[in-house]
């Protein structure tokens, strides 16, 4: 069964022999199956899209620009980095994580600067009781 495709890696229309037929060359399959994790995107999927957050990589220093709700890092910019870093941290020089957003609860801009800090969404745990005990009595009452 031939059909029509574009591939994913490079953009290009073909024609794909098998139904389950991604890329148009082994070229491609191997370049996505090996830069599966990185954080490049592929050249035909590069689009201006919003930014979330942006972050240095503790290990490497590099700056990660993070644009998906579905990518979660917030440390590292790859799981090699993350590997290393935790194998041989007593070598490494540990470098300041900073995150910022406004609180769930009562708006206020929150800076973290310590990698130990757990917060993501409140500024402090009153705010966040007060904010689940509003929203308990709301969901019961519909």
């Amino acid at each position: 069964m031939e059909r029509e495709a574009i591939c994913p890696v490079c953009g290009k229309p073909f024609i794909a022999d098998r139904i389950s037929q991604k890329y148009c060359s082994a070229v491609c399959r191997r370049y996505a199956y090996r830069h599966r994790h990185e954080d490049e995107t592929p050249p035909s999927q590069q689009a201006a899209g919003k930014t979330l957050r942006t972050f240095r990589c503790l290990r490497c220093g590099k700056l990660v620009v993070v644009k998906h709700r579905a990518d979660k890092r917030r440390k590292f910019c790859s799981p090699h980095c993350e590997r290393l870093y935790w194998k041989h941290s007593k070598n490494v020089k540990s470098q300041t994580v900073q995150n910022t957003f406004h609180c769930r609860n009562c708006g206020v801009l929150v800076d973290i600067r310590d990698a130990k800090d757990k917060r993501t969404a409140f500024c402090s745990a009153d705010c966040r009781k007060r904010w689940f005990s509003l929203h308990r009595r709301h969901r019961n009452q519909t």
